[in-house]
């Protein structure tokens, strides 16, 4: 089976698996297809990751050049349980791998075959991210390292001089009488049976406040909440 870089390169089998999953779901739009998919993984691959290299200090295989994903049964295979870290160690060390060489390549490959904007999946990476973590600390002792973890992933602008994405997604976010709003739709609204979600930025109660928003990340002079 090849390795998931492998199927970004030869692009075919992995675009009609999920163009093909999402078309059976009801979903037209390429765009929706690839973020209603997106959205899906992020909830198969985050669990484990988050588990193992927060709470049990081993960090995965997860880079895109050693997994594979099962078109058939959509599921992401690792050549080895991994490799046990310190306890300590930084969370650059900890998760570089998983947004650099395993979430970057597949955001420029759902963009460049599905007209998705990497915007919006990142977007959609944090709001999983957020979700998973906050799900799984409910049920740990001791949730402290999993929590400092995820600050961190949110709250740095850099690592090893690359622009951490998540951060820069997070920016993007703004507050709505108490209520964080995401930056970016997910266009889970597209699938026949779902509507926008509680937090989307298109729901009309927040399309006032969205343009409000804009304008003041763009002018710079926003200040978001972590």
């Amino acid at each position: 089976m090849p390795t998931l870089a492998q199927q970004f390169a030869e692009i075919t089998a992995l675009k009609s698996a999920i163009a093909g999953w999402a078309r059976a779901e009801g979903i037209d739009s390429p765009r929706a297809q690839a973020s209603v998919w997106h959205m899906r993984y992020c909830v198969r691959v985050l669990p484990s990751v988050l588990l193992s290299h927060s709470v049990l200090n081993r960090n995965l295989p997860i880079a895109a050049q050693h997994v594979q994903l099962c078109l058939t049964t959509q599921r992401l295979m690792l050549p080895t349980c991994g490799q046990p870290v310190a306890s300590a160690s930084c969370t650059a060390e900890k998760y570089h791998s998983l947004i650099f060489a395993h979430f970057a390549p597949l955001h420029a490959f759902l963009s460049r075959h599905f007209s998705v904007t990497e915007r919006v999946l990142w977007s959609n990476l944090v709001f999983r991210l957020r979700h998973i973590s906050t799900t799984i600390a409910s049920v740990l002792p001791d949730a402290s390292g999993l929590q400092q973890d995820v600050r961190s992933l949110l709250s740095q602008d850099c690592w090893q001089d690359k622009p951490n994405p998540l951060f820069s997604a997070q920016r993007n976010e703004y507050m709505v009488a108490g209520k964080r709003v995401r930056g970016a739709c997910c266009l889970l609204h597209a699938h026949p049976h779902k509507d926008y979600c509680g937090d989307c930025p298109k729901r009309p109660e927040f399309m006032a406040a969205r343009k409000t928003a804009r304008k003041q990340i763009a002018c710079g002079t926003k200040s978001f909440s972590q």
